[in-house]
C-alpha cells in the first residue's frame, strides 16, 4: 500500500464513527476553556523573562507538600514557575527532587537526574498569578487535551486538541516513519497557516481535508471526563438562555 492510500484509508476511518459529539460543536462549547488559558498567557508574558506569543503553556495547579501550598505553572519542555501560596514568593529548584515531577508532572524517567535538567522560572509579580488561578481555579484544572486515535495495523491517525494553547493536529504515522505526517489546526479547526506537509499530501488534498475535519465526530470514552460534563453542563445552560 502505497503513503497517499494509506493516509486516505485512516482519514476515512475518523467518518465511520457515526456516535460522538460534533469536533466542531465540542470546541465551540468548549471555547470557555482557551479564553481563559489566552488570558492567563497574556499574564506570563508580562511576568517571565522569555516567555513570548510563542510559548506554550501546559498546567497551573496547585499542590500541596509537607501541609504547605504551592502554585505550580508549567510551561514548555521542563520549565515551570513555583509559588510559594504563603510567602507570595518564587521558590528555587534546591526545594524540589527528580521524584517531584516524576510523581506530579509525569516527566519522563530518564537515567539522568531530571532535576539538574528542568528550569524554575521567576514569576515577577507572583500576586497576579495567584489571584488570577483562585479566580479562575476551576477552569484551570480542568484537563487541557484530548486525543482520538485510529489505527490500521501498524499505521495510526490522531486527532488532537490543545484546549490550554487553543490549537489542534491531526497526524498520521507508522512506526519505521514510512508515513509521518502533520495538520496542523487553529482551534476552531480551521487551517493554520503553518503547514509543512504540501509536498507530501499535496494542496488539493489538504483542502479537501480540511473542509471535513469540523465534521468528524468524536467518541465521548476519548474525551477527558470532566470536559464531558462541562459541555453536557453548557449545553443545558445554553438550553436555558
Amino acid at each position: 500500500m502505497n503513503k497517499d492510500t494509506l493516509r486516505n484509508n485512516l482519514f476515512e476511518k475518523y467518518f465511520e464513527n457515526q456516535a460522538g459529539i460534533v469536533a466542531s460543536d465540542l470546541v465551540t462549547t468548549l471555547s470557555f476553556i482557551p479564553e481563559t488559558w489566552k488570558k492567563l498567557h497574556a499574564i506570563c508574558e508580562d511576568n517571565i523573562e522569555y516567555f513570548d506569543s510563542y510559548s506554550d503553556l501546559e498546567l497551573c495547579k496547585l499542590i500541596q507538600i509537607n501541609q504547605n501550598d504551592y502554585l505550580i505553572l508549567k510551561f514548555e519542555l521542563l520549565n515551570y514557575v513555583i509559588i510559594d501560596l504563603k510567602k507570595h514568593q518564587n521558590i528555587s529548584r534546591q526545594l524540589f527532587n527528580s521524584n517531584f515531577f516524576l510523581n506530579y508532572f509525569k516527566a519522563l524517567k530518564t537515567n539522568l537526574n531530571i532535576s539538574q535538567l528542568y528550569d524554575i522560572s521567576i514569576f515577577n509579580k507572583p500576586e497576579i498569578l495567584i489571584d488570577f488561578y483562585f479566580q479562575n481555579q476551576q477552569i484551570l484544572n480542568l484537563s487541557t487535551s484530548l486525543e482520538y486515535k485510529i489505527s490500521i495495523d501498524n499505521a495510526w491517525t490522531y486527532f488532537f486538541i490543545d484546549f490550554a494553547n487553543a490549537s489542534a493536529q491531526i497526524g498520521f504515522q507508522t512506526l519505521d516513519q514510512f508515513l509521518y505526517e502533520q495538520l496542523f489546526l487553529n482551534y476552531d479547526l480551521s487551517a493554520s497557516s503553518m503547514q509543512d506537509a504540501q509536498s507530501k499530501i499535496g494542496i488539493e488534498k489538504m483542502n479537501e481535508m480540511f473542509s471535513k475535519i469540523k465534521t468528524i465526530k468524536i467518541p465521548t470514552k476519548v474525551i477527558p471526563t470532566d470536559l464531558y460534563e462541562q459541555y453536557n453542563l453548557q449545553k443545558k445552560l445554553i438550553k436555558k438562555l
